[in-house]
């Protein structure tokens, strides 16, 4: 049996223009990094030189690749995958939050805490979400049966399939506070175990970025 313990990092991607207006943006895959992620991007990469990983996987949205590619360098090998998207929000993508909550006061409160019971107009169902984060992890894992594994993605992947690891209702989706850039580990054993959440420790006090709203919004 190896002494090493497997470990998956799991990176929210760093601060996008949408994060800083306050936009929802679930599945857009065109939105870039603010100022404020570009520099967490490139503190996020100086933690990353002391994480051992044999590959790493990332959302093709925009925001999770430039994420990667400031913190590792444009040459580093990324398996890029459509699986690793953020929840689809439908009608909602690209609106002020602030427009949500005048439009659908009560859907949006409910989002925050029974959101498997609200109904957006074209976006993915909660319950699928959450397949699709346990199915393509699962591949993840399985692609190789050796070395640690760096996953670069979205605030709502990463609490989705936390529900799933640690037993949790769907309606649990937003009990977690992620910030931009920030490390969730979890370790590979009898079963995946989570060891750490939200890691930012290496982000400096003035690159912190905003915080404090459910992830995919």
């Amino acid at each position: 049996m190896s002494l090493h313990m497997r470990k998956i990092y799991l990176i929210r991607h760093a601060e996008s223009v949408w994060n800083s207006e306050r936009r929802v943006q679930g599945t857009c895959l065109d939105v870039p990094l603010s100022p404020t992620g570009r520099l967490q991007a490139r503190m996020l990469g100086e933690r990353l030189k002391c994480l051992p990983f044999q590959a790493v996987y990332c959302s093709d949205a925009e925001r999770a690749v430039k994420t990667v590619r400031i913190a590792l360098g444009g040459d580093a090998p990324v398996t890029l995958s459509s699986g690793l998207r953020e929840l689809c929000l439908g009608d909602w993508e690209g609106r002020l939050i602030s427009e949500v909550r005048e439009d659908f006061p009560e859907e949006i409160e409910l989002w925050y805490r029974k959101p498997a019971t609200v109904k957006i107009n074209g976006a993915e169902d909660i319950s699928s979400f959450r397949e699709r984060s346990i199915a393509v992890m699962e591949e993840i894992i399985d692609s190789t049966d050796s070395g640690d594994l760096l996953v670069v993605t979205h605030g709502g992947f990463i609490c989705s399939y936390l529900t799933h690891l640690l037993n949790m209702d769907l309606d649990d989706l937003w009990c977690f506070s992620l910030p931009n850039a920030s490390i969730t580990t979890v370790v590979l054993d009898f079963r995946p175990r989570l060891r750490s959440f939200g890691d930012a420790s290496h982000l400096r006090e003035d690159a912190v970025g905003l915080d404090g709203m459910p992830s995919a919004i």
